[in-house]
């Protein structure tokens, strides 16, 4: 397995957030009005690619939050790649961004129904700042 940073508008990139898309959608049901497709006003700094054979498998986006605040974003593994450490190594890659920045904080948002992601993100240092409605915010302190 390979991970490189890419542009944001790639098309490997656009692909692989249109399959996140797609899975959340599926995953929220009746919930799904309430999600936001991918578009460039999210303001994606940095995207990373986990390859398979030379195939893109997964994904983890990176943007400015604030003043020494990252934020993880569209984190995704394909089905059939899931269960194998991949996102912990496009977290990683994440981290040590932040951290060349001078972060000294990481945030994300995820959904409190989305169990397998929130205890990733557990097991990973990050702790949960707030619980409301449908989402869960989370921090992680960079020393």
């Amino acid at each position: 397995m390979n991970i490189s940073l890419s542009s944001v508008s790639s098309p490997e990139v656009i692909q692989l957030f249109s399959e996140y898309d797609d899975f959340i959608i599926d995953f929220l049901g009746n919930d799904s009005m309430y999600y936001t497709r991918y578009s460039e006003n999210e303001n994606i700094n940095y995207v990373w690619l986990a390859y398979f054979d030379d195939a893109p498998i997964a994904c983890a986006a990176y943007r400015v939050k604030s003043p020494g605040v990252g934020e993880v974003k569209r984190v995704f593994v394909k089905e059939a790649y899931r269960g194998r450490g991949v996102s912990k190594l496009l977290l990683a890659k994440i981290e040590e961004h932040a951290k060349r920045r001078g972060d000294s904080l990481l945030h994300l948002s995820t959904r409190v129904t989305l169990e397998p992601a929130v205890t990733l993100y557990r097991r990973f240092g990050y702790n949960e700042t707030l619980r409301g409605g449908l989402y869960v915010e989370m921090e992680k302190k960079l020393l």
